[in-house]
């Protein structure tokens, strides 16, 4: 199991402890990657071949393989912010660099941690990750991008299966340490934590130097060609390296990080002669509303912020969103303590003002559901039709409206389609277990727990569940269950091979 990997990299990471024992406080927020490094040659010219053969030693097969391995454990061991309406958005935003690349496979999966560090990642078989810290702090939905971008460059480039031979076979080690130094990070207070996430990174430093020197350069510069062919500001990856150079990093902790990896004037210098040679004009890619209503909701979700001090510490007062921002905050405010009729009534002027701002329609949704006014959830939804404006928010709230309006089995119908746009939506497949089970049909409840347990890497689990389905009266709308045993056997497989 691949938890065992995990345990393994974080016991090497403790034995390390006593050449990390400094006096001095440790950083408390992480960035697991290196922002642009971009060369002094011409935009377009000499950029990357990108690998897409076997001849490395890891195929694109074999590569998805692990990479559902590492998801697994991604969705066991971390503390996930599982928002339908969140992971729509981020996958908007990356949808235009992952069709620009070379990946082979688009199929990239998102993953939202709740976590305050500063951090983001990418991982075979097409994993991002992404803390929300970072939306946080993100100064711009371009400064956002340009992160993501660079993991995309590392994606398509397949930066993992080009490394040396020895390099190749430590790969296993390097993602579970990579993720257990995540979890350290954001569960495990002190000094300890601190130099155990040190430890698991020298280590990988030590071991793949060359790796990262010649990489990290081949990303910046298939980031920043991805970002600008995608119409985002590529003047934002300048700002967030002048973000991380002195002297603004000695007065933000947070960015503390840079101190080991310093953004040098020459490396700027390089971004900056770029941008010019790019001559980009200004772009209108349509998401900077869209990244403000997130920063609010994230704030109002999970981080217990009052979205209106959001507001007036994040936004320009002179911008063209910032009065939507403003009203937005505060029906999230009154939402929070309570008052959803004024809530509700505030959401329901701003979505009237703003149709395709589709997180303030959701959160209005959300709202009316909470005050059981069902009919007025369905007379919206058959509006958002009409205007062809569905979504998978919109079957989501469809099922919710549905199984709240006590129609079981065509809520149910409405999950399974969601849940085949989002197949990896653990949230959904949990939600599919609960309400089968209500409504007695056995074998599907027994599906959606086989699948819950082996979008978790529990495989075992996975197999059992799905050995009870076969015993329950046959459900039409159920998957096979040969072919779920199968799933859970391969994984298993998986696992013992790449562990």
């Amino acid at each position: 199991m691949l938890t065992r990997i995990i345990g393994q990299a974080v016991l090497q990471a403790y034995r390390c402890l006593d050449y990390f024992n400094n006096p001095l406080k440790r950083p408390r927020y992480i960035l697991l990657l290196v922002i642009v490094s971009l060369s002094n040659s011409t935009f377009a010219a000499n950029l990357p071949t990108i690998n897409t053969h076997s001849s490395a030693g890891m195929s694109l097969e074999d590569e998805y393989r692990f990479g559902n391995v590492i998801a697994g454990s991604i969705r066991k061991q971390l503390p996930l912010w599982n928002d339908l309406a969140a992971l729509e958005f981020l996958n908007d935003l990356t949808q235009p660099l992952i069709s620009r690349s070379q990946l082979k496979n688009k199929n990239v999966q998102i993953f939202l941690i709740n976590d305050t560090n500063i951090n983001a990642f990418a991982a075979p078989g097409g994993i991002i990750g992404i803390n929300t810290g970072l939306i946080e702090q993100a100064g711009s939905v371009d400064e956002l991008v340009s992160v993501l971008a660079h993991e995309v460059a590392h994606l398509s480039l397949r930066h993992y299966v080009q490394a040396k031979e020895q390099e190749k076979t430590q790969a296993p080690l390097y993602f579970g340490a990579l993720i257990a130094s995540m979890w350290l990070a954001g569960n495990v207070k002190g000094d300890i934590a601190q130099a155990s996430i040190h430890a698991t990174h020298s280590i990988m430093r030590r071991n793949q130097l060359s790796y990262k020197r010649s990489h990290e350069r081949e990303a910046d510069r298939v980031g920043f060609d991805l970002m600008y062919r995608s119409s985002f500001d590529v003047s934002h990856m300048q700002r967030l390296l002048q973000r991380l150079q002195p002297p603004y990093i000695n007065e933000s902790p947070q960015w503390e990080w840079a101190r080991s990896h310093p953004i040098t004037n020459e490396r700027i210098a390089d971004v900056s002669q770029r941008i010019l040679i790019t001559q980009q004009h200004k772009a209108h890619h349509g998401f900077d509303l869209g990244f403000g209503l997130l920063q609010i909701y994230q704030a109002a979700t999970i981080s217990n912020t009052p979205s209106s001090a959001i507001v007036m510490q994040k936004f320009d007062p002179l911008s063209d969103h910032h009065s939507v921002l403003l009203a937005f905050s505060s029906a999230l405010a009154n939402q929070s303590l309570g008052k959803l009729k004024l809530a509700g009534q505030q959401l329901e002027r701003l979505a009237l003002m703003n149709p395709s701002a589709s997180l303030i329609w959701y959160s209005w949704m959300q709202n009316l559901l909470q005050q059981q006014k069902t009919p007025s959830v369905i007379r919206q939804l058959a509006l958002r039709q009409l205007y062809r404006k569905d979504s998978s928010l919109s079957l989501w709230i469809r099922a919710q409206a549905l199984q709240q309006n006590s129609k079981s089995r065509a809520a149910i119908n409405v999950l399974l389609a969601l849940l085949k746009e989002y197949p990896t939506w653990i949230i959904g497949w949990r939600t599919l277990a609960e309400w089968s089970a209500k409504d007695q049909r056995l074998q599907l409840n027994h599906m959606a727990q086989s699948q819950w347990h082996l979008l978790r890497g529990e495989a075992h689990l996975a197999l059992k569940q799905a050995q009870y389905a076969s015993q329950q009266q046959p459900d039409r709308q159920a998957s096979s269950v040969e072919a779920q045993k199968l799933k859970a056997l391969s994984l298993l497989a998986d696992q013992t091979e790449f562990n």
